[in-house]
C-alpha cells in the first residue's frame, strides 16, 4: 500500500448481537454497531459525524482533549526489498471526538489532516521521489465488541468494494482493508482475545498478509514482493473471529493536492 497507516488501536465498549441485560447502558443495544459503521462509511464531514454522535447519545470531548490532537507527526516506514524508506509527515488541522454513552463505551472521532509523503534511499538518506501532498477527512470508531465475526459479516454486507487482510506477527490483530492511494483508505481492525486458530506466530516477528484460499471474487489475493504471507480458508478465518475483540473502524477520504502549471495570457491589444 502506498500510504502508510499507523496500526495503533484505541480501547473502548460496544456490544452487538447480544441481548442487553437490565441496567446496561444504551450504547450496548443491538444494532448500534451497524448504525455507527454505516454512518461512518458515508463521505466524512464534520457535520455528518457530529450528527451521528448526537444520534448515538455521545458526549463531546473537552476542548483541552480536542486540542491535544491538533499536532504533527513524522514516521518512517522501511521497504526492505528496495532499500528505501517511506517518510510521512502528517499534520492534524481539525479534530472532533465524542465518548459513546456508558462506562468505557468507546469513541467516535472526526479528523482533517494534511500529509507529505516521499521516499529516501536508506544508505544515503537522500530523497529519491518528489513529495506527494494530500488532504484527508476521516471518521473513526473505536470500541470493544462482543463478537468480531458478527461485525465482519455485517460489514461485508454494507460495502461492495474489494478487500484484503493483514495480520500481526502474534496473530491477535487482523485488519480488513480497502485502499486506493488517491481516493480512500477504509479499514476494519480487530484485536482478539486469543490468536487466530491455525496460524503459528511469525518467527521473525513480522506483520504480514493473510490470504484466504477461497476468499471469493471480492478478496484481493495479490501481495507485494517481500511481504510475509500466511493462508487460511474462509471458514477457518470466520471461526477465528468468533470471539470478543477490540474493534477500530476507519474511513478516510483522500484528495491529492496538485500544483498545476498555467500559461498566462496577455491581452495583445493593451
Amino acid at each position: 500500500m502506498g500510504r502508510a497507516i499507523g496500526w495503533a488501536l484505541a480501547l473502548g465498549v460496544l456490544a452487538i448481537c447480544a441481548r442487553p441485560a437490565a441496567g446496561e447502558p444504551s450504547a450496548n443495544r443491538p444494532g448500534l454497531a451497524r448504525e455507527l459503521i454505516r454512518g461512518c462509511l458515508k463521505p466524512p464531514s464534520r457535520q455528518g459525524v457530529a450528527q451521528l454522535a448526537v444520534a448515538a447519545g455521545a458526549t463531546p470531548y473537552s476542548e483541552t482533549r480536542r486540542r491535544r490532537e491538533l499536532k504533527t507527526n513524522s514516521v518512517s516506514y522501511p521497504e526492505a526489498e528496495t532499500g528505501r524508506d517511506q517518510r510521512t509527515k502528517t499534520t492534524v488541522t481539525d479534530f472532533r471526538g465524542w465518548d459513546l454513552p456508558g462506562p468505557g463505551a468507546g469513541a467516535l472521532e472526526y479528523q482533517e489532516e494534511s500529509s507529505e509523503i516521499f521516499w529516501v534511499d536508506r544508505s544515503t538518506g537522500q530523497s529519491v521521489t518528489p513529495v506527494q501532498t494530500s488532504a484527508a477527512r476521516s471518521c473513526r470508531l473505536n470500541a470493544p465488541v462482543v463478537n468480531a465475526r458478527a461485525i465482519f459479516e455485517m460489514y461485508e454486507g454494507l460495502t461492495e468494494r474489494s478487500y484484503g487482510l493483514r495480520v500481526s506477527a502474534d496473530r491477535r490483530w487482523v485488519d480488513v482493508f480497502m485502499f486506493d492511494p488517491d481516493k480512500f483508505d477504509v479499514e476494519l481492525s480487530f484485536v482478539l482475545d486469543a490468536p487466530l486458530a491455525g496460524l503459528a506466530p511469525d518467527v521473525a516477528q513480522q506483520d504480514g498478509r493473510l490470504v484466504l484460499s477461497d476468499g471469493g471474487p471480492r478478496f484481493v489475493r495479490g501481495v507485494s514482493p517481500g511481504i510475509p504471507t500466511v493462508s487460511l480458508t474462509r471458514a477457518g478465518f470466520l471461526a477465528g473471529l468468533d470471539r470478543p475483540a477490540t474493534m477500530t473502524f476507519f474511513n478516510m477520504e483522500i484528495q491529492p493536492v496538485v500544483q498545476r502549471l498555467a500559461a498566462r495570457h496577455e491581452d495583445s491589444h493593451r
